[in-house]
């Protein structure tokens, strides 16, 4: 595409998101780092289990899936099958860097010249591969790679846009389509496959409540005053391409649960300015919660449907369930990864959406960590490729972490000071009594969700270019 093209389709670009594309900008880096990536050349030995879409693994959407997930480390062992997100981050040249960005350019014409979207009718395979895609895009409007504004950069990134776009677009299901699309709660309930409760004599059994979504059920929804997202740290990092739901339940049930969040909200003065730091610390005088308390995080997935609109789905893409065994004394002021009691006061629960799970039509798509599982971080890492800055003294394996382990290392207070949705009231003074409340309207954080996209850039640029001849 020659230069003079390039700047026709970006201003049309503009002109057709202006209202939204602008916003974010300002807040940019540009960064620079010296990485290189090594790439494998294609062949039906090195791919053949990748297969989620199709059995043959030379089909157009498992290579298309493969091209944008699959990332190899030095020692030519390979990652990203079937993982949850993309193994990208901010400082990845991956895509946007020859070979890579030639390979997906070329993929992603072969998709659109051969109509790849006509090649599988499956609405839950059609939702899935959007969803996957959409994520790729978003990432090349937030990484520090995309900020250049080298000519060379600019068009290869745009060109990548481009048709990323055009491919969600034909991907997408219409409304009522996306409102038959499973519940896969309910599916995995249903199947019978995980217990149904905390097992105190049985700590490493995983768990599914199957009266988490129940209204009049013992676990509460929860909200905060003053109008916030519960969850905006993970709206945020997965740039709200999900919503995010937060449940307690104490011991007692419903009615306890909800006396207690209204002894919260009599409490003055839930933070106190600690004199030696200067910074607000969370008041020991905050009545806190019993033992036994369980805290779950539900991410669910949205899509774009054929009218470019956003739309919350009922598949569930990760739970994390927090049960308070015990609840330590101490406040500590911050992390100390050698004196972490949080690890040894909290018994922690994970499920993980898995594709091949969830075209099966088993468990309703879910599969509970280990103990012993491990990922790359993503959710609130550096944002160093690890797969481009690893030097090769050591393979890239030793940068996993255990996932269930993670979540103490950011809750890593006790009891209701772990919960990291009140750390955005965290000043001396503020006139709300507390910011923990029951939720009272169920559509609350999917219509906080949308609102909150529609402000990002990342929005912005894709309806442009979906509205773009």
């Amino acid at each position: 595409m020659s230069s003079r093209k390039l700047e026709r389709l970006s201003n049309l670009i503009v002109l057709l998101g202006l209202g939204v594309v602008l916003i974010g900008i300002a807040n940019r880096s540009n960064v620079r780092q010296k990485t290189s990536t090594l790439i494998r050349s294609e062949n039906a030995n090195v791919f053949e289990r990748w297969t989620l879409y199709d059995p043959d693994p030379n089909h157009i959407w498992n290579r298309l899936y493969r091209t944008f997930y699959r990332r190899e480390s030095r020692d030519a062992h390979e990652y990203g099958y079937d993982e949850l997100d993309p193994l990208l981050w901010e400082q990845t040249k991956y895509l946007l860097t020859d070979p890579s960005n030639r390979q997906a350019l070329t993929v992603l014409s072969e998709f659109l010249s051969t109509h790849g979207e006509k090649a599988i009718n499956d609405p839950l395979k059609r939702a899935m591969l959007q969803r996957d895609l959409w994520a790729i895009f978003d990432w090349t409007t937030e990484c520090f790679e995309c900020t250049k504004q080298s000519a060379n950069t600019s068009a290869s990134k745009l060109n990548l846009q481009t048709k990323l776009a055009q491919v969600i677009k034909r991907l997408a299901l219409s409304q009522d389509q996306i409102a038959a699309l499973p519940n896969t709660y309910k599916q995995a309930i249903e199947a019978g496959a995980f217990a149904k409760a905390y097992d105190l004599n049985n700590r490493d059994q995983s768990f599914l409540p199957s009266d988490l979504f129940d209204p009049k059920g013992p676990w509460v929804a929860l909200s905060v005053r003053g109008g916030d997202l519960i969850a905006p740290g993970h709206v945020g990092a997965f740039s709200g391409r999900s919503v995010f739901l937060i449940f307690m339940r104490l011991p007692g049930g419903r009615a306890a649960t909800l006396d207690y969040l209204k002894t919260l909200s009599s409490f003055r003065n839930p933070w106190l300015l600690d004199p030696e730091t200067r910074r607000p610390m969370p008041n020991p005088d905050l009545p806190q919660f019993p033992t036994g308390t369980q805290l779950a995080l539900v991410r669910r997935m949205v899509l774009i449907d054929a009218n470019g609109e956003f739309r919350p789905t009922n598949i569930v893409e990760d739970i994390q369930i927090r049960v308070h065994r015990t609840i330590p004394s101490a406040i500590p002021k911050g992390l100390n990864l050698d004196r972490n009691e949080a690890r040894d006061a909290l018994d922690v629960f994970e499920f993980k959406l898995s594709r091949t799970k969830l075209f099966a039509h088993e468990d309703g798509g879910l599969r509970f960590l280990t103990r012993t599982d491990t990922e790359f971080p993503l959710f609130r890492s550096h944002g160093i490729d690890l797969f481009e800055e690893n030097s090769g003294s050591f393979p890239v394996n030793r940068m996993l972490r255990v996932s269930l382990e993670f979540c103490a290392s950011c809750h890593f207070r006790p009891g209701v000071h772990s919960i990291l949705s009140r750390e955005r009231l965290e000043r001396v003074g503020h006139p709300e009594n507390s910011d923990l409340l029951s939720s009272s309207d169920s559509n609350y954080e999917a219509d906080g969700t949308k609102a909150w996209k529609g402000k990002q850039f990342s929005w912005g640029l894709l309806q442009g270019l979906w509205n773009s001849p």
